[in-house]
């Protein structure tokens, strides 16, 4: 199979189009078990294979059986967390002429989809009615660093970027420190992602979900969909996230637990395992429709024209490749406008 066969704007329609057929009403309390706990902390402490191994079992069934889990013991501060919370809140809190000045769309701006999103984007994913969120929005890779982000000046936001940069370069540190788990978890030699994820595609995004309340059954702080990466790295300072169970059949809640990192494989990793790993659905509201609500995803993919070829792990002669071999360039980058 080659990459010819792969039409990434007929991909994305079928996307939304399972998004918009989706039945959201009436998400459930979660049950024990219906996000599981995968706490690395022993692994990273470690290094160790056995640790390595107990620390891949539960992420195999997590994203075997659920798609999502509550990532513990990742060694990212409580204080590092809060901060990044507070600089978000320090960003939105702006004026909207202020934000405007580097906006997702500034003409002038080499870079694309970088920069402020304001309410009401119907991108990022696509969606026939506008999110209900703002947004902060930066990217790298091989070729693209924080310098060639859009940035307010220090005088608007002093200290603003320097502490961005911080985080980010710590939870793509993270990123990284994961992959060895997610090779095992696959069956696959530890140093298996290396090679691929050399200069990885990311995104991060600063959310602000500000006080509503909705009118109608299709509005959404985020609109239902599945995330298109590798994984995604979630901080969530409140309750909003709800998820599909496919155990249950049912919309869950999301719990928030303090300092975890939601993580939520996507259609890449789903793909490039051969359906083996899922790529949940899910979406988002202000779950206190009287406060704000904030949330940090980032978005985490392997290089941006590396190859993606079926894990060898994952086909044989009684399961072959489902899908071409295909780069983020090839596919995602092309929908996402980048």
């Amino acid at each position: 199979m080659t990459s010819a066969a792969f039409d990434p704007a007929a991909k994305e329609r079928e996307l939304l189009a399972e998004a918009t057929s989706w039945d959201t009403t009436d998400p459930a309390d979660p049950e024990p078990g219906d996000i599981p706990v995968v706490d690395v902390g022993p692994y990273f402490a470690s290094g160790s294979h056995d640790d390595l191994g107990i620390a891949a079992e539960s992420l195999r069934k997590a994203c075997e059986q659920i798609g999502f889990y509550q990532l513990v013991g990742h060694q990212l501060s409580d204080g590092l967390i809060q901060d990044t919370f507070t600089w978000a809140k320090r960003f939105h809190a702006l004026d909207l002429e202020t934000k405007q000045q580097i906006n997702l769309d500034n003409p002038d701006w080499p870079v694309a989809t970088v920069g402020y999103m304001p309410v009401g984007e119907r991108r990022l994913p696509r969606r026939a009615k506008g999110n209900l969120n703002e947004a902060f929005l930066l990217k790298g890779d091989r070729d693209v660093d924080y310098d060639d982000n859009q940035w307010l000046t220090e005088e608007e936001l002093p200290g603003f970027r320097a502490a961005v940069e911080v985080y980010g370069r710590a939870v793509s540190g993270l990123a990284l420190k994961l992959l060895p788990i997610y090779a095992v978890a696959l069956d696959l030699p530890a140093e298996f992602f290396a090679n691929a994820f050399e200069d990885p595609f990311w995104r991060l995004r600063f959310t602000h979900y500000p006080p509503f309340t909705p009118e109608a059954g299709d509005e959404f702080g985020i609109a239902p969909h599945v995330d298109t990466t590798f994984f995604t790295l979630l901080l969530q300072d409140s309750p909003g996230l709800v998820i599909h169970s496919a155990q249950r059949q049912q919309w869950i809640k999301a719990p928030v637990l303090e300092n975890a990192f939601v993580v939520n494989s996507g259609e890449l990793l789903k793909q490039w395992s051969n359906d083996r790993f899922m790529s949940a659905r899910h979406f988002a509201n202000n779950g206190t429709p009287a406060a704000s609500r904030y949330s940090i995803p980032f978005f985490f993919n392997a290089t941006a024209d590396f190859p993606m070829a079926c894990l060898p792990s994952c086909h044989g002669p009684d399961n072959p490749p489902k899908y071409p071999t295909i780069s983020y360039l090839q596919s995602q980058a092309m929908v996402q406008g980048e």
